[in-house]
């Protein structure tokens, strides 16, 4: 048979095979839920033949679907009384996937009708390490921790912290056997070290203190449960982890975990920490340098409301707030806060430090905000982390911050004025010479540089400028065979239709020396990659890249040597040095060539004498 179609037929049984079994497996579920036990063991029975069938022809089944076929066939077994069969299938189950949750949790059912308790505690303690949040699975290791007498007192609620007594020491280890409780409580004993630990017992009570560790950094919220290697190994307390297990060594432990994942204990208020090195002020400036603001005092009744408005303390009355409108008792509802200068001002209230704050952001309020608002005792922003953090670790207030920080800006404010003021006599010649730029003509001084050659024009920009004409005009009025100005306010043409002047509606006009005919001028063709030069050619077309006279031509040429690709720009470069020369013609006109004296001779008033004789 060809490779091809016997590949294809290979696929086609799988498919056939696979979809098989998801309908038997389909058709048991249904007659389970309808409580017809033993036609769902058929159901799920047969499902199992057919794979078996493919195993033996090398088709693969899912291995998701052999699991559900026995772990469901497991549990009509369970219903129909026969447990031992139903522990076969789960250590069939077991042998295709070790982490079997269900599979795990039918045979610690089954072997508890059989009276296994042992064999059936460890099968939930396997399942709860794989998930911790099984209700049901907990319900049934405390009904099998009852059965096996283990002392275990309601592991998962949690007691009350108030009702023990804590106390902060060192340890010391006991040498004759090992264990988590070979510690001994030694108050006289003076330490450095730093590491000290917390011990726990209930209040007026005469039982040996007991170690509580540090809560496990595990990232789940279950309820905390005990160690099962602990409770067998009874007083000895030996676990194969040691100090890395993550459940509960004791009761205690539990309690305490507990309530410090809730927030409403801290152990670190407890320990006598060391008088730290650091500079409150430092600290503070630190801050304010991080954040790029500074803490001040904010009417918190204001703050509060909605909308928030901003008011501080009135300048003309002390006593009351800013706030024009409503006027609180501005010590009353003073608040703190600290003021953030980024790309926006931004104001960020930070509470008051209690015992029972923790040194940490709240996850609610970073991500869609904290619906407790001032009842949480997690931090809001990492402004009011680190300001919790200063207060507890140096004992600085509200007051002092906002003092430090006036004064740090104060100070800042200073000398960023007087560097201003040494930068002004600096640039004071500079900025003189920039008035005088600024008032002169721009586009005289450019041309006398340009005259004189201290400066080359743009781009070999010719200092001869184009020997003709120019105008703008109207383009639809053009169209009919009128020329049309613009209005004073440059908005209308000057025809009665007044059409609109906008860029893309005028033309631009010129007219040569040698012809006095206005000529239209398109716009350059070629901004980007300019030809060697430009031909002329009479055609119709309007989107033509030749040119259609020769004064469009020396335009073109004009605009590609000073590379300037605007009619405007043409137009007001033109205009101006027309302007400067034309009032060059004018002083030279206005310089008149001297003039002949005339001399008045004595005889020229004399009576001429007509044929008298003496």
């Amino acid at each position: 048979m060809d490779p091809g179609r016997l590949k294809r037929r290979e696929e086609i049984c799988k498919e056939y095979l696979t979809g098989l079994v998801c309908n038997l497996l389909q058709e048991g579920n249904a007659l389970f839920k309808d409580a017809s036990w033993e036609e769902a063991v058929k159901e799920f029975s047969e499902g199992l033949d057919v794979s078996q069938y493919a195993a033996s022809e090398d088709i693969h089944i899912p291995e998701v679907l052999l699991e559900s076929l026995l772990v469901n066939r497991a549990a009509a077994y369970y219903s129909m009384g026969e447990y031992e069969r139903g522990v076969e299938d789960c250590d069939k189950v077991l042998s295709l996937c070790k982490e079997s949750h269900r599979g795990l949790y039918r045979k610690a059912l089954c072997l508890k009708e059989l009276g296994k308790y042992k064999e059936a505690y460890s099968c939930t303690t396997d399942c709860l390490l794989i998930n911790r949040m099984d209700n049901q699975v907990n319900e049934l290791a405390q009904d099998l921790a009852i059965h096996l007498g283990l002392k275990i007192r309601k592991p998962y609620v949690s007691a009350k912290v108030s009702h023990y007594g804590f106390v902060c020491t060192i340890l010391d280890f006991f040498p004759c056997r090992e264990g988590i409780y070979t510690f001994v409580h030694k108050p006289g004993l003076v330490h450095s070290c730093g590491k000290n630990i917390l011990l726990c017992r209930e209040k007026d009570s005469v039982i040996p203190w007991t170690r509580v560790r540090q809560r496990p950094p595990a990232s789940f919220f279950g309820p905390f449960i005990l160690c099962r290697e602990i409770q067998q190994s009874g007083d000895l307390g030996l676990c194969k982890f040691g100090e890395d297990c993550t459940f509960a060594f004791n009761q205690l432990e539990i309690d305490v975990w507990t309530e410090e994942r809730k927030g409403t204990f801290d152990r670190d208020l407890l320990f006598d920490k060391p008088a730290l090195n650091q500079d409150p002020a430092k600290a503070i400036v630190q801050i304010l340098e991080e954040n790029k603001g500074m803490f001040i005092f904010l009417c918190g009744a204001c703050f509060d409301g909605k909308p928030t408005i901003i008011s501080q303390r009135s300048r003309d009355d002390s006593s009351i707030c800013s706030n024009v409108n409503v006027r609180h008792l501005f010590e009353a509802n003073k608040c703190f806060a600290f003021m953030m200068r980024n790309i926006n001002v931004r104001y960020k209230r930070i509470r008051r430090l209690h015992v029972r704050c923790q040194l940490d952001l709240c996850r609610h309020s970073i991500r869609y905000g904290c619906l407790l608002g001032d009842k949480c005792m997690f931090a809001h922003s990492e402004v009011e982390l680190k300001t919790w953090k200063l207060q507890r670790e140096t004992g600085t207030t509200p007051d002092e911050m906002v003092k430090v920080s006036t004064n740090y800006y104060d100070k800042l404010s200073k000398n960023l004025s007087n560097k201003q003021q040494n930068d002004i006599k600096v640039s004071h010649f500079i900025f003189m010479v920039i008035c005088l730029l600024l008032l002169s003509s721009l586009s005289y001084i450019i041309h006398l540089l340009q005259s004189l050659g201290t400066i080359k024009p743009r781009g070999g920009r010719p200092k001869e400028h184009l020997k003709m004409r120019m105008r703008f005009v109207c383009g639809h009025c053009w169209r009919d065979g009128v020329t049309s100005d613009p209005d004073k306010a440059l908005k209308y043409c000057s025809a009665k239709a007044k059409h609109m002047w906008t860029k893309d509606k005028r033309i631009l006009l010129v007219k040569s020396l040698e012809r006095s005919k206005w000529v239209m001028v398109r716009t350059l063709p070629h901004c980007k990659h300019f030809p060697l030069h430009y031909d002329v050619l009479v055609c119709n077309v309007g989107n033509c890249t030749f040119a259609h006279s020769q004064e469009e031509k020396d335009m073109w040429t004009y605009m590609k040597n000073t590379k300037l690709v605007d009619m405007q720009q043409v137009y007001d470069m033109w205009l101006t040095l027309s302007t400067l020369n034309h009032q060059k013609d004018e002083r030279a006109v206005s310089q008149s060539p001297p003039q002949e004296k005339c001399i008045v001779m004595p005889t020229d008033y004399a009576e001429p004498m007509v044929g008298t004789l003496l």
